[in-house]
């Protein structure tokens, strides 16, 4: 997919576009089909998801995939790979990562992609990561409290650095718990057709809010 990213980069930058919007992340970005929720009036929209994507690889990453294309904005949502580092692996003898190196790790990469961005003439606007149900893991609560602690740190710094925050957690989940909606998944991590059509809105509205139209 990289290479894949390369060609497509590369199409971008000599045809002389400038996306409206790039969308960049991981799996949950990458099968967002946005045209099908997205109809902007001349509108250039793109999707740089990669599946299993983390903050640090993003991170790497986000010059050449994100920067270098001169999107006016640049909607990235990113972080719940990095909860597969709480898991360890069993089978290889794989120790979990320390729950607050986890998150000071993915909170160090996020930074680091907001002074990039604040560097260059895009406009970045952060998304929450989702609400999951993940009844295989064995350390469905620890990633469930990244997710938490992640989204509440994005938030803050949102408002700290004045850029917009997209509240998908909230609106797919039931009120006042950390509970994932029945019926927006396929797998309780990666939205169907309806969870996109939920975030769709929740992006739509919020941006509206800011007169910006999607």
């Amino acid at each position: 997919m990289p290479e894949n990213n390369d060609i497509k980069n590369h199409s971008v930058v000599r045809a002389g576009c400038k996306p409206d919007f790039l969308f960049i992340g991981d799996s949950i970005t990458q099968y967002w089909e946005l045209e099908a929720y997205f109809d902007g009036p001349g509108q250039l929209l793109i999707n740089r998801g990669i599946e299993g994507d983390t903050t640090t690889y993003l991170n790497k990453r986000f010059q050449v995939d994100a920067l270098q294309l001169k999107p006016r904005y640049c909607i990235m949502g990113i972080g719940v790979n990095d909860t597969i580092c709480l898991e360890g692996d069993y089978w290889k003898l794989i120790p979990p990562l320390p729950y607050d190196e986890v998150l000071y790790t993915a909170q160090a990469n996020i930074k680091e992609i907001i002074r990039k961005a604040k560097a260059s003439s895009t406009t970045l606007i952060l998304a929450s990561l989702l609400p999951i149900r993940i009844d295989v893991s064995l350390h469905e609560a620890d990633r469930k409290r990244f997710i938490r602690d992640l989204n509440q740190w994005l938030e803050e710094t949102a408002e700290k650095e004045r850029l917009i925050f997209l509240d998908y957690y909230s609106a797919a989940s039931y009120p006042g718990t950390d509970r994932l909606l029945d019926g927006i998944t396929y797998d309780g991590l990666h939205p169907n057709a309806n969870g996109y059509a939920l975030m769709s809105s929740v992006l739509k509205n919020t941006l509206k809010k800011h007169h910006i139209t999607i």
